[in-house]
């Protein structure tokens, strides 16, 4: 479950996560195995009612998407996996549950692939311990990472600038930036960034020439007149783009729709 303080009637919320972690001992473990295969031979779907993994089976069978990932670790040292292997694993679950191999497999092959539950082997606490705080961290992490996988800025300019541009102590890089900056805008190309920034080489020198005219009209049309090269061929700015930049550079309202 993780908190969402800005959702919810009293300002908070949560969101119940997608992965789920459920640690079992080996006993526990084997008493699993038994239960789903009989499940199986029955062609049923629905797990004893005494077994401990009924409640499991309700949740999955609610919401199909949640993703189990089950933590098998064994306090005996005669069992662990790293001391015996895979292999010795298999034949030890066998001989104390009196299956054989292709059923144990079975078993598994329906958890991970039916039911989305997959099984980790490990040797001590301390390992289930590391593999707990891992997933914790990871979905500590998913909010952030979902927020900047979206594409809320679909005018923004895709390629090699999107890293920056290097400024050096002296300045120079700065035209650069304040190039790409003009970019930013919606239907802006290079070509006229370009003649933006060569007609005002910096954002302070763009915001004097506004406050230096009297009226909002005026402001507006101060690009309209610039010319813009592209192809070998010359054109004004026009008014559009013009009215654009101001609006960009001199608007109060952080919800203002540009474009």
């Amino acid at each position: 479950m993780r908190d969402l303080p800005w959702q919810g009637e009293d300002g908070k919320g949560s969101v119940e996560e997608e992965q789920v972690v459920l640690v079992l001992g080996l006993n526990d473990f084997m008493d699993m195995v038994i239960s789903v295969k009989k499940m199986l031979d029955s062609e049923g779907e629905e797990m004893e009612a005494g077994s401990f993994l009924r409640p499991l089976w309700e949740c999955l069978n609610r919401d199909v998407k949640k993703v189990v990932t089950v933590l098998v670790t064994d306090s005996q040292s005669d069992y662990r996996t790293q001391a015996c292997g895979v292999h010795l694993l298999h034949e030890t679950l066998q001989f104390r549950i009196g299956m054989d191999r292709l059923d144990i497999e079975e078993v598994l092959v329906y958890l991970q692939l039916c039911k989305n539950i997959s099984l980790v082997f490990l040797d001590v606490w301390q390992e289930v311990t590391n593999h707990v705080c891992a997933v914790t961290k990871a979905l500590s992490k998913r909010p952030f990472k979902l927020l900047t996988e979206r594409a809320e800025l679909p005018f923004c300019v895709d390629g090699s600038w999107a890293s920056g541009v290097r400024v050096e102590r002296d300045g120079s890089g700065l035209i650069q930036v304040w190039n790409k900056q003009i970019q930013q805008l919606n239907r802006v190309s290079p070509a006229v960034a370009s003649a933006v920034t060569t007609a005002y080489p910096s954002p302070q020198l763009l915001l004097q020439a506004y406050q230096s005219l009297g009226s909002e009209e005026n402001r507006k049309g101060l690009l309209a007149d610039v010319l813009v090269k592209s192809g070998g061929k010359e054109r004004r700015l026009g008014p559009e783009i013009s009215a654009r930049v101001y609006r960009c550079f001199t608007a109060q309202n952080p919800q203002l729709v540009l474009d």
